[in-house]
């Protein structure tokens, strides 16, 4: 019996760089992180699906008609070849983003080492990442705490009492009833016992 080679087996495999590049590809698809290629004028090469999803919502993330990125940072668009030249010169820097109310949001923009052939040269990969918070930091961004009010709640989470933390605040006793009272009018409690059941809760 004579063997006859399919159409799969008879084919040369792919080269090297194709089978990476495949790789690649499938890897970026099932990230769930929001990853973006784009090149020096902030044109975007490549988005996977998680970075799409936020571009349609433009959730911090915007493309004007030309296909450029734009990062939402005070209330404004910004593009995102504006910190091409400094990411190239760090080969790494971190942006904070301004996405939907929820959980903050920062963006890492690396430059990409020259391939093959300086294939990548010029290019920046962009992932967004959400931003590990204490709970003083999601306490004050929750319930608008200033920082002393953010120190003096976690110290009464602690079971401190007001007048230790008062000294250990360095501030007079009256001061911390009032930051106390202006906390209970921030978070909708009466009473220290529900402040700090509330806050337990953060």
């Amino acid at each position: 019996m004579q063997f006859t080679p399919t159409a799969s087996s008879s084919a040369a495999p792919a080269p090297r760089s194709q089978r990476l590049a495949a790789l690649g590809q499938c890897l970026m698809q099932r990230l769930e992180t929001p990853l973006i290629v784009a090149d020096a004028e902030g044109v975007v090469l490549e988005a996977n699906p998680a970075a799409t999803r936020r571009i349609e919502r433009r959730e911090g993330l915007w493309l004007d008609a030309g296909g450029r990125l734009a990062l939402r940072q005070a209330g404004r668009w910004v593009p995102l070849s504006r910190w091409h030249g400094q990411a190239c010169a760090s080969g790494e820097m971190v942006l904070p983003l301004e996405g939907d109310g929820s959980a903050p949001t920062q963006v890492t923009l690396r430059s990409m080492p020259a391939g093959e052939g300086a294939l990548a040269a010029g290019l920046m990969l962009v992932t967004l990442e959400r931003v590990q918070q204490t709970r003083t930091d999601a306490m004050r961004r929750r319930f608008r705490f200033t920082r002393t009010q953010a120190r003096l709640a976690e110290m009464l989470c602690e079971g401190m009492r007001p007048t230790h933390a008062a000294e250990k605040l360095g501030v007079k006793i009256s001061t911390v009833r009032t930051h106390v009272g202006q906390m209970y009018e921030k978070t909708g409690t009466n009473s220290q016992a529900q402040l700090v059941a509330l806050l337990h809760a953060v």
